[in-house]
């Protein structure tokens, strides 16, 4: 009888031993292939434009070192490692990180900076080295497209994890890492006895290689089954994998946190997260605080517990003493040193909401949403992140200067900025909204407003462009006008101080803003060929055939009002306004470029002859307080608009090569009680006195030159003529008569006299 127990039992074996056997090659073959297929839904990754740097460059020490503490460099002493800087009076010193761009890798680099008068004064490589012309920051992420399951992680390769990194993780997590075989029977044995003493589950004896295991493919049941075919597992893992290939998808895989709901996975990613910086910036209390956190991410949260994550951070520097990583001296020292987490500023994409919104945008055209969201692709903007921050600050301190000076307005105002290189047509900065709300209205784009004044430019460009002899000062009359329309009613626009001003040059009409005179040469050009004008320059949509249109009567978001301008901003030439510069994928291979497309729609000499009188609008009219506060910087052009009742505050200006759109209104529409000039011109004239004021080239183009006439604009005159004024014109429409200088011992010449070509003008 005994004996055949025994002959079933050994049977019995036999069979459960096949049946494992056959089961382990099964999940085997399984786990293999899954491990082979591992791909990880990456979501597209959105970066600003990097900061460059170069020798005159319009940069001052605190606007660079403003950049990098964004990017997480930290200010120390001495920079001895990527991600460091130091400043000293007018020299900064820094360690670049490096970064794969589109067009090719830029190296880390050291290099020494120095400023002067705001601007770069000059550079240098340490140690002889040959100093480089232009050195690029790594750009900032700004955003991403994220996965369906909102998993994110920054991934690493092999080559990316530091080497301390690795023995700190092994030495909490797995001492035995590289000699088991997946399974740690010690660690076993070990885990079993101290639960035992604890009389519960107090220690786990997994390895790394059943950790990733149990987050690849299990779920979190603790049980004896689920635990036999998590060391299967694996054992498969190990049989088939290197080392360093489990441990690159460990360090990738890991949870770590959360984000609101988006789970942070991966070393590389928390790194960020919690510090700003990669992970071979991280000091070692750094590494010991990630590292601890992964027995439990959201109890050691060190945003929301940082008692507990301190608590933690010290056991794990003990563990790094007892396995000889640190001395216990330092030790002592590191648990010292405080949790060090990102600045408090910091912020994810809910900052660049309103950009991230355009780019997401014009992605959509291009590239289908699961692409976008799985695929790993790298988005290359033009956003400027100093520009973005000067914008930024300048509205929130203008709109509350404007609340103050208002108080039945309190709450009330919005606004809306717009900085582009007038050159490029690419989009440096937006704000949407004066609180930077995530997910809002984005005013910039969508805000459909009246424009006011800002249209009157484009009348004066149409007259250059159309009227024979018409320029900068022929009159206009500022007089009493009425039109009747078809329906009776009658329009009988008004100046918005009340009064009238006779004959005025048309330099003096658009400097002041007077819409009398205006309305006159409106109905000089005919509202047909106005719309004519604003059409070719890009307006889409309904555009008014009533004469009210001459006065701003068309509505307009602050994204189509830049576009309008761009093309006066730059010599006649139309480029669609852009945010994208290039995609690529993950392998660095470029996808799409977003190039410039460039379209000429109005001649050069009456854009000229435009952004002239544009110019004494901030001479002499009615941003005139630009010239009280950046002298040093003229000549720059803009325009201010206000509409009806001072519903919208406006205003459009060109600063060297950034033209930025400003407007300011109340949300339901209602009266806002600012002006152009008392609104929106306070909040640009902040932004550029970030940014770096600049005064703008004035170089004639062929067929334009500038010319001394008499102060009634009837004759030319002689060249420095005290009584005369200096003015751009049309060489096809010169005055025939020309008259001497009053007091002058000069006679008549028969063949005409000499005209100097003036880069730039001067004040009367």
């Amino acid at each position: 009888m005994l004996a055949r127990i025994f002959f079933y039992l050994k049977h019995l074996l036999v069979w459960c031993v096949l049946l494992g056997a056959l089961y382990w090659a099964w999940l085997d073959r399984k786990v293999v292939a899954a491990f082979n297929a591992r791909q990880w839904e990456l979501p597209a990754r959105i970066y600003a434009s990097p900061v460059e740097l170069f020798k005159d460059k319009v940069l001052g020490v605190s606007s660079l070192a403003t950049a990098l503490g964004i990017l997480g460099y930290r200010e120390v002493t001495a920079p001895n490692g990527p991600g460091q800087y130091s400043v000293k009076g007018s020299q900064i010193d820094l360690v670049t990180r490096g970064f794969a761009f589109p067009e090719g890798r830029e190296p880390a680099r050291a290099v020494r900076v120095w400023f002067t008068g705001g601007r770069i004064s000059g550079m240098a490589a340490p140690r002889g080295e040959q100093s480089p012309a232009i050195v690029r920051l790594e750009p900032l992420e700004i955003g991403r497209i994220h996965a369906s399951r909102f998993e994110d992680r920054i991934l690493l390769k092999s080559a990316d994890i530091p080497e301390s990194f690795v023995r700190a993780l092994t030495a909490v997590e797995d001492r035995r890492f590289f000699s088991h075989i997946g399974i740690d029977w010690a660690g076993i044995l070990r885990a079993v006895w101290v639960n035992l003493l604890h009389g519960g589950v107090a220690q786990g004896g997994s390895t790394l290689t059943q950790q990733l295991v149990k987050n690849l493919y299990l779920d979190q049941e603790r049980t004896l089954k689920r635990k036999l075919v998590e060391a299967l597992m694996a054992l498969s893992i190990e049989r088939q994998f290197s080392k360093a290939e489990i441990l690159e998808t460990y360090v990738n895989e890991v949870f770590l946190g959360q984000d609101g709901n988006r789970a942070i996975h991966g070393f590389g990613l928390a790194a960020r997260f919690y510090y700003g910086r990669p992970l071979n910036e991280l000091s070692t209390p750094e590494l010991a605080l990630l590292v601890g956190m992964v027995r439990g991410p959201s109890r050691y949260n060190p945003f929301r517990f940082p008692e507990r994550a301190l608590e933690r951070r010290g056991v794990i520097l003990d563990v790094f003493v007892k396995n000889g990583l640190i001395t216990a001296e330092q030790a002592v020292a590191f648990k010292q040193a405080p949790l060090g987490l990102r600045r408090g500023e910091w912020r994810t994409e809910g900052r660049y909401a309103e950009y991230l919104d355009l780019v997401r945008r014009q992605l959509k055209r291009d590239y289908r949403e699961e692409d976008l969201r799985t695929a790993g692709l790298e988005v290359f903007t033009s956003m400027d992140v100093l520009a973005q921050v000067a914008a930024e600050q300048a509205v929130s301190a203008g709109i509350a200067d404007m609340e103050r000076a208002l108080p039945r307005q309190r709450g009330q105002l919005q606004a809306a900025v717009l900085v582009t290189d007038a050159r490029t047509a690419d989009i440096k900065a937006i704000i949407g909204s004066h609180k930077g709300d995530a997910g809002g209205f984005n005013r910039a784009l969508d805000a459909h407003r009246q424009i006011g004044s800002l249209v009157k430019p484009f009348i004066y460009l149409t007259a250059f462009a159309r009227l024979p002899g018409f320029n900068v000062i022929t009159p206009l009359r500022d007089e009493p006008k009425s039109w009747t329309g078809q329906d009776g009613k009658v329009w009988s626009p008004r100046n918005y101080d009340g009064g009238y001003h006779g004959i005025v040059p048309a330099r003096e009409a658009l400097a002041r803003s007077l819409n009398l005179a205006t309305v006159d040469l409106g109905f000089r050009i005919g509202v047909e060929s106005l719309r004519h004008t604003l059409k070719v320059m890009g307006v889409e949509g309904g555009i008014s055939r009533y004469p009210a249109l001459f006065l701003g009567a068309l509505d307009m978001t602050p994204y189509e009002v830049t576009q309008l301008y761009q093309v006066l901003a730059n010599d006649g030439f139309r480029m669609p306004l852009r945010a994208i510069q290039a995609v690529v994928d993950q392998e660095n291979r470029p996808l799409k470029r977003y190039d410039m497309k460039v379209e000429r729609v109005m001649d050069a000499r009456s854009v000229y002859l435009t952004r002239y009188l544009m110019t004494q609008t901030v001479e002499r009219g009615t941003a005139r307080r630009l010239a009280a506060e950046f002298p040093n910087a003229m000549p720059m052009a803009g325009k201010t608009g206000t509409s009806n009742d001072g519903r919208d505050s406006w205003f459009v200006g060109l600063s060297g090569e950034d033209l930025i759109t400003v407007w300011v209104g109340r949300d339901d529409n209602k009266s806002a009680g600012l002006t152009g000039a008392s609104g929106a011109l306070r909040i640009w004239t902040e932004a550029i006195r970030k940014i770096g004021p600049q005064g703008i080239t004035m170089d004639p183009p062929e067929g334009v030159d500038w010319y001394w006439l008499t102060r009634d604009g009837g004759a030319l005159t002689e060249p420095g003529c005290g009584r005369g004024i200096h003015v751009p014109l049309d060489t096809r429409y010169l005055p025939e008569m020309m008259m001497p200088c009053p007091g002058s011992a000069g006679a008549i010449f028969p063949g005409g006299f000499e005209h100097g070509r003036q880069i730039g003008h001067k004040n009367d």
